[in-house]
């Protein structure tokens, strides 16, 4: 008998038929084995849903929110530019009454010193015939009355009212300062 070996952990005697019914059989047995495994179980996978998506109106709310919130936007930015300008126009004239308070003072100091009291009082005198007044031309005035005040209510209006009013004038504002020319 052959010598037998050890192949691929089988025992072989040598001989090539005999290594190919080893081989064979090897094959069935490792063949079978896999089949022999269990295979995991599937699981079955549910059924994709569908997403359909709507196609979403704008409310017609939204656009009049929107476009009356883009409205008072308009009238604070308005309100802010007419801020600016007055503040502008108010430092303006606060200059200008400096420089007119100042030309009055320089003024009114040349016209008291062009005063001369003596020549006034020969002149009343003399040319125009006046005199001091004397105590029998003084009259006094009682005026011990009782005073006495009115107040007067101002009609109070409603919310709404006060705003519409408001809307009113900064549109009627609005209008008004874009139509007119640019200073310059």
């Amino acid at each position: 008998m052959a010598q037998r070996r050890r192949r691929n952990g089988y025992m072989s005697d040598g001989t090539a038929a005999y290594d190919l019914r080893l081989q064979r059989e090897m094959a069935e047995r490792e063949t079978v084995r896999v089949e022999q495994t269990p295979l995991p179980e599937e699981r079955p996978q549910p059924p994709k849903k569908v997403r359909v998506k709507a196609k979403t109106l704008v409310s017609p709310f939204a656009v009049l929110g929107m476009l009356t919130a883009g409205f008072f936007v308009i009238l604070v930015i308005f309100s802010y530019v007419q801020l600016y300008e007055a503040t502008s126009e108010v430092g303006r004239l606060n200059s200008e009454l400096e420089a007119v308070e100042l030309n009055n003072q320089i003024l009114r100091s040349q016209y008291e010193g062009k005063i001369d009291l003596a020549a006034i009082e020969e002149r009343a005198i003399h040319e125009l015939g006046m005199v001091q007044p004397t105590a029998s031309q003084n009259v006094y005035l009682n005026l011990s009355g009782s005073d006495r005040a009115e107040i007067v209510e101002v009609e109070k209006t409603g919310f709404f009212a006060t705003l519409a009013e408001a809307c009113s004038t900064g549109v009627r504002d609005l209008a008004a300062y874009l139509g007119r020319k640019p200073a310059g």
